[in-house]
């Protein structure tokens, strides 16, 4: 995988008043999108599965995947390059009294934010290029015999490739949008005497365009204690067993249906909003000799998106598939509390030669940090909802659900009985 990067960004500063000057900018970025240099790209295009559309590029691959080469693909990256991203930023600072001592200061600024080659580390990890086989039911004998063509291995990466069944794949959208970041500041401050300054600032930000993974192929729940899929009876109709013969591809077509799996589509519709307040304060001591202190409050809530730009692995997604909304809560890299405390001392200037030579204009300094902590999501390894996702959250069936809050090492601080 490579990819490029371009950019042009031109600025001013303009003096209005002899108390108040304003600098602005603007940034052009154009997205160049991830390319793959060896080929090892796909998608899948929901229209071409219902049609029954197959690759021409590699005709065994599953209804619905297109590849480098096949119609409508764009070239080697799979997603159309985006050049018209321009992005401002204008700032302002005001001497309040016009005695050089108090500050207000405001900026607004926008900023694309372009994610880490990982988003399409999966490409290549499936067939035709490096397929993962799971055989029930084989025999030692002929463990093959019920593997449509016969043993694929060695893995021969040509237009007759084998495929698989129950895949687990990831589309991203060739015309996803870019993700970017509006963030804002107002800004407060006062020097006190010669040696105090102090400072409050509000601070804000809001992203669009998060990318999120969005389920396509999760299991449909049927109710009902008995019923007919595919020409099997189950019972019940709904159970951890017929999964994948749940799905919604394996519903809209049986037959092709069933070479997927978990399928996932990176959804741009996630959005995150902060807003904090920081105060801080410095003290300069000495010449040699200063401290500086801040606390932040601050809140940060998002849509199921907060990846910390890795994407989440296969099958991992919001719960509710027409609703990345039903997830939306705190940022899980949100810190409620933040303090943060800096001293930092300047060894002096000795007489002696020697001395000073060894000892003079050193600095010494020292931070202490004390936060919130993250917030958790109890999750559960099973499938009460019997779609497929992973990383559901349990039922609390205990009105307490903690255990043992002391923080002493080696206890237990949820109480697991208080989940189903």
């Amino acid at each position: 995988m490579k990819q490029s990067w371009a950019g042009l960004y031109g600025q001013d500063t303009w003096k209005v008043k002899p108390r108040l000057t304003m600098n602005y900018g603007l940034r052009w970025e154009p997205f160049l999108p991830q390319v793959s240099t060896n080929g090892k790209v796909f998608n899948f295009d929901h229209n071409r599965f219902l049609q029954g559309t197959r690759s021409t590029v590699f005709r065994n691959a599953p209804v619905g995947l297109y590849f480098p080469g096949d119609p409508g693909f764009p070239d080697n990256s799979g997603i159309h390059k985006q050049w018209l991203k321009f992005a401002p930023r204008l700032g302002m600072a005001w001497d309040a009294t016009g005695d050089g001592r108090t500050s207000l200061r405001a900026f607004y600024g926008l900023a694309y934010d372009y994610l880490p080659l990982q988003w399409r580390i999966n490409a290549g990890r499936v067939a035709p290029w490096s397929p993962q086989i799971t055989l029930v039911g084989a025999t030692v004998d002929n463990p093959w015999g019920s593997f449509p063509g016969g043993n694929p291995f060695p893995i021969k990466v040509d237009q007759n490739a084998h495929s698989c069944r129950w895949h687990l794949m990831r589309r991203l959208p060739y015309n996803i949008h870019t993700p970017y970041v509006s963030s804002w500041n107002l800004s407060l401050q006062r020097q006190i005497g010669m040696d105090y300054l102090v400072s409050a600032t509000y601070l804000g930000s809001q992203t669009v365009h998060m990318w999120v993974q969005k389920p396509l192929n999760s299991a449909v729940y049927i109710p009902g204690g008995q019923c007919t899929l595919n020409g099997i009876s189950y019972t019940p109709c709904s159970n951890l067993g017929n999964t994948n013969v749940r799905r919604r591809l394996s519903l809209e077509r049986p037959q092709e249906g069933q070479s997927f799996a978990a399928l996932d589509e990176f959804d741009d519709g996630c959005t995150q909003s902060y807003k904090g307040l920081l105060l801080s304060a410095q003290h300069r001591a000495s010449r040699r000799i200063s401290l500086v202190g801040n606390y932040t409050l601050s809140y940060c809530t998002s849509d199921y998106g907060d990846t910390n730009g890795f994407p989440p692995s296969a099958g991992v997604s919001y719960l509710d598939p027409s609703n990345r909304r039903f997830d939306r809560g705190n940022c899980d890299s949100g810190r409620r509390h933040i303090f943060n405390l800096t001293a930092m001392a300047q060894t002096p200037e000795f007489a002696d030669r020697a001395l000073r030579l060894a000892a003079s204009g050193w600095r010494i300094s020292g931070i202490y940090k004390q936060s919130s902590g993250a917030f958790l999501t109890v999750t559960t390894g099973f499938d009460p909802a019997l779609n497929g996702i992973a990383n559901q959250r349990p039922n609390q069936v205990l009105e307490n659900p903690y255990s043992d809050t002391s923080g002493r090492p080696l206890t237990i601080y949820l109480n697991p009985l208080a989940f189903s």
